[in-house]
């Protein structure tokens, strides 16, 4: 089963809203707007992998059946770059609980290598045994913070784990997966290149900084 999936290949919409996030001339109002859309909409592909149970409701003509997702989600935000984002997926989500991380990159661990320094100055993430951790992260680039970040969270031993990012580079969602291969990764676009200061090629600049005009 393949665990990773790029949305803008079975999504137009996905795909537009993307197009939008990269192009340099999108201001940082409206490129906030377009991370929430996105976080809605990849919050929906992200759902299809969460479990559910059949329920019935009476309309004013019957009973009717629905499924319902039984999960316990906790939604880690990786601050700040995924907070629109993040506002996104809780939408669609509205019963999740929500953690957050302040993590950065800093400089490479190995001047030949992609493997950088992790800065983490905060953390508030509820406790997640035999829960659905997402993990938001507009940009899976080396994958240096998601795999200091999956290492905490791994031993609180959550049901299940699944990453959503607008971006991803091919060599950050390979790392992941030799990780822990049965990590579900939710991205937005897939690019190839990983150039040598770990920037995604195009890739859509840094979110952050797009995001709040810094």
């Amino acid at each position: 089963m393949l665990m990773w999936e790029n949305a803008s290949k079975n999504n137009v919409i996905v795909s537009e809203i993307i197009g939008k996030l990269r192009d340099k001339n999108t201001v940082p109002t409206d490129f906030r707007l377009y991370l929430r859309r996105l976080g809605n909409f990849l919050a929906f592909e992200a759902a299809k992998h969460l479990d559910s149970k059949t329920s019935s409701v009476q309309t004013p003509l019957g009973k009717a059946n629905y499924n319902k997702l039984v999960d316990n989600i906790v939604i880690i935000s990786i601050l700040r770059a995924a907070l629109p984002m993040s506002d996104g997926v809780h939408e669609t989500l509205p019963d999740a609980s929500l953690g957050v991380i302040s993590a950065s990159r800093g400089k490479k661990l190995q001047d030949d290598g992609k493997d950088f320094r992790i800065d983490c100055t905060y953390t508030n993430i509820p406790y997640l045994e035999d829960k659905v951790a997402i993990i938001v992260d507009p940009m899976l680039a080396s994958g240096s913070t998601l795999l200091f970040l999956l290492k905490q969270i791994e031993t609180q031993k959550p049901r299940k784990i699944i990453i959503i990012c607008a971006i991803a580079s091919q060599y950050g969602i390979e790392r992941i997966i030799a990780h822990n291969e049965d990590i579900i990764i939710v991205a937005g676009d897939v690019d190839t290149i990983l150039n040598e200061k770990g920037y995604i090629i195009p890739g859509l600049g840094d979110a952050g900084d797009r995001a709040f005009n810094t």
